[in-house]
C-alpha cells in the first residue's frame, strides 16, 4: 500500500513534529469542534498567506526608507555615511558589522556588491533600528524632511508610533518564519489577533502610499484563508 493511500492519523502528527506541538491544536481543536489535522494544515496555509502581505509592507518599507535616506546624502550607500547618520554609537558598531557581513556574504556568492544588494538582504531588525529613539535626530529626521520626499501621508509624522507598528509586524514576521501557532483556544481571541496583525500591515503601507495598500490588500489571500478554518 502507498503511503498517500494510508490515513494520517493525530498520532502520526504527535510522532512526526512531536506531542507538545500539536498540544496547541489538540486545545483549539476542542474548544471549537473541528478536526486536529484539518486545523494544523490551516495554521500553515494562512501563515503563508500572512508571510506573502508582510513580504509585501517589508519590501514597501525598505524602499521608502532607503530613497529618503539616499536622497538626503545624495549617494546610494547611505548606510556607510555614519558621519551623517550616526548608526554607530562609541560602544558598538552593530550596523557597521551587519552591513559588512552582508557585503562579505554578496561577494562569497561571486556577484558584485552594490547598494541594491546590500539594503536588499538587510534584516527586519535593522530597519527596526533605523527608526529607533537614538537615531531620531538623524534618521527620521531625513524619512520626514519634505526635501527627501517626507512623509505626505503620515501628517503626525511620530516616530515612536510608526516604530511601533513596524516591530509589530517584525514580531509577526518572527513568529510565522519560526513555525509558531496562530490558533487560539478562545476564537474570539483569535479573531482579534488576526484582525489587529493585518491592520497594522495596513497601516504601515498606507502610511507610506495608499495606492500601494490598496493593491497589497487586493492580492492578499488572508481573508479567504480565515473563511476556511476548520
Amino acid at each position: 500500500m502507498s503511503s498517500e493511500s494510508q490515513p494520517v492519523t493525530l498520532a502520526d502528527l504527535q510522532r512526526w513534529f512531536s506531542t507538545e506541538r500539536m498540544s496547541t491544536y489538540v486545545c483549539s481543536a476542542q474548544t471549537t469542534d473541528c478536526d486536529v489535522i484539518d486545523l494544523y494544515v490551516w495554521n500553515g496555509r494562512i501563515s503563508k498567506a500572512l508571510l506573502e502581505d508582510v513580504a509585501h509592507v517589508e519590501v514597501l518599507l525598505r524602499n521608502f526608507m532607503s530613497k529618503r535616506l539616499a536622497r538626503a546624502c545624495e549617494h546610494e550607500d547611505w548606510y556607510r555615511d555614519d558621519a551623517r547618520f550616526r548608526f554607530n554609537s562609541s560602544k558598538t558598531k552593530r550596523f557597521e558589522t551587519s552591513v559588512t557581513e552582508i557585503e562579505r556574504q554578496v561577494r562569497h556568492s561571486g556577484k558584485p556588491v552594490t547598494s541594491g544588494r546590500v539594503i536588499a538582504d538587510m534584516s527586519l531588525g535593522s530597519w527596526c533600528f533605523l527608526l529607533s529613539s537614538r537615531l531620531e535626530q538623524t534618521v527620521w529626521r531625513a524619512l520626514r524632511d519634505p526635501a527627501n520626499g517626507g512623509m505626505p501621508n503620515y501628517p503626525s509624522r511620530k516616530r515612536a508610533v510608526f516604530e511601533s507598528h513596524v516591530k509589530t509586524m517584525r514580531d509577526l514576521r518572527n513568529r510565522l518564519s519560526h513555525q509558531e501557532h496562530l490558533v487560539l483556544d478562545n476564537l474570539a481571541d483569535e479573531n482579534r489577533y488576526l484582525d489587529g496583525q493585518c491592520a497594522n500591515l495596513d497601516w504601515i503601507a498606507r502610511v507610506i502610499d495608499p495606492k500601494a495598500a490598496d493593491w497589497i490588500r487586493s492580492q492578499s489571500r488572508v481573508t479567504a484563508f480565515r473563511a476556511r478554518r476548520p
